[in-house]
Formats: structure tokens, C-alpha cells, sequence
């Protein structure tokens, strides 16, 4: 009889772990999917915790918790985002894309949407945060090799020219994308117009003569 009391207690005690780790699991995605956008709009110093928690009507203590501070969240939101981005990405690229000028175009509408979100506060905050420098460092180190093989395809369907060092070309961007943001001339110009007159020249360069010609009509140019 005892054994069968202990065995309940430990089922009881087991359901009741599980409820508390699936409402901290649906409790911090509430608290990410609150946070970003307000971190995108107006900058991540101006969102305090203490918003974040009546917000959802929590103590602040268990946003605490959940994440230890506002720099821990926002590389949730960051790390959710790109996973996003990439499941997006992926899907479209073997639902609806018929070669690489398709995925560009598509990646090109979802960053418009994604500019047209974030205030300047945002990006002079981020590159202040070391463990948010390191996350983009690391994300760049690992899609490298990635981006290469997308390029690699796009010389393969024609659409890529052939006399361009690829490896050399993508760290010459990452350079000149954090040179960029150092100068901090989103300040200046918009997010959009930096994005249209970078990304779009270059890739631009990236192709061939069917290649742009492609290219311009799927970003209806």
C-alpha cells in the first residue's frame, strides 16, 4: 500500500512539474512576443521590466526569472527572429522558389517589412551589448558556408557570374555592413534606403545580364 501511495505522490508531483514548466514555457514566449516590438520601436533602455511585467500582469519577479535581464530577452527575441526568418525562408524556397533571383526577392519583401519596425534607438543600442555582438558574430560565422553554396547555385542556374570571389565578396559586406552600423548612419537615412542602396547594388553586381533582368522585375523595378 505504501508503494502505491509514494507512486501516486510522484506521478502528483511529476503532473504538477510539467503544468509549471509548460505555463514558464507559454509565460516567456508572452514575455518576448510583448518586449520586441516595443524594444524595436522605441529602443530597449526606454522598456523598463517593471512595463514589461503589468503588462502581462505578472510580478516583475518572475520576469526576473525568466530571463535575468533586459539584454538575456532581447537575445531570445533575436535568436526567435532569425529562426523564424530561416524556417520562412526555407519554406518558401522549396514551396514557391524556382531558382536563387526567387529567393532574394522573397528575402527582400520580408526585410522591408522587418525595416519598416525598427526606430534608430534600437540599432544604436544593440551594438552596445557584448553578448549581442557576439551572437551576430557567431550567426555570421555559421552562415557563411551557407551563403556561399546559395551563391555557388545561383553561378550554376546562370544567374550568378562566375568571375566573382564569393568568399572574399561576403566578408568585404560583413566589413562594410559594420562599418555601417558604427557610423551609425541609420541616423541619417533610413533602414530601407541603406538596405535598397547596399544589398541591392550589390547583389546587382552579383548577376548576369539574365540575372538582372530577373532580379528587377520579381522587386518590381
Amino acid at each position: 500500500m505504501f508503494f502505491f501511495v509514494t507512486l501516486h505522490k510522484k506521478q502528483e508531483h511529476s503532473r504538477k512539474m510539467s503544468e509549471i514548466n509548460d505555463y514558464r514555457k507559454e509565460l516567456k514566449s508572452k514575455i518576448v512576443d510583448y518586449a520586441m516590438p516595443e524594444f524595436y520601436k522605441r529602443g530597449i533602455k526606454s522598456v523598463k521590466m517593471d512595463e514589461i511585467s503589468q503588462g502581462l500582469h505578472v510580478s516583475k519577479r518572475t520576469v526576473y526569472e525568466i530571463f535575468g535581464d533586459k539584454e538575456e530577452l532581447l537575445l531570445e527575441g533575436l535568436k526567435l527572429k532569425d529562426q523564424a526568418l530561416r524556417v520562412r525562408l526555407e519554406e518558401y524556397a522549396c514551396n514557391h522558389a524556382h531558382n536563387v533571383i526567387d529567393i532574394l526577392a522573397y528575402f527582400y519583401r520580408l526585410q522591408m517589412e522587418s525595416n519598416g519596425l525598427v526606430g534608430s534607438a534600437f540599432y544604436e543600442e544593440i551594438h552596445r551589448m557584448p553578448r549581442v555582438i557576439a551572437y551576430f558574430q557567431k550567426e555570421h560565422e555559421q552562415e557563411h558556408d551557407a551563403r556561399i553554396k546559395f551563391l555557388e547555385q545561383g553561378v550554376k542556374e546562370g544567374l550568378f557570374r562566375e568571375d566573382i570571389d564569393y568568399r572574399l565578396t561576403m566578408e568585404l559586406i560583413h566589413v562594410s555592413m559594420k562599418e555601417i552600423m558604427h557610423l551609425q548612419l541609420y541616423k541619417t537615412y533610413t533602414m530601407q534606403t541603406i538596405f535598397d542602396n547596399f544589398f541591392l547594388v550589390v547583389i546587382r553586381g552579383f548577376c548576369t545580364e539574365r540575372g538582372l533582368e530577373m532580379l528587377n522585375k520579381a522587386i518590381g523595378e
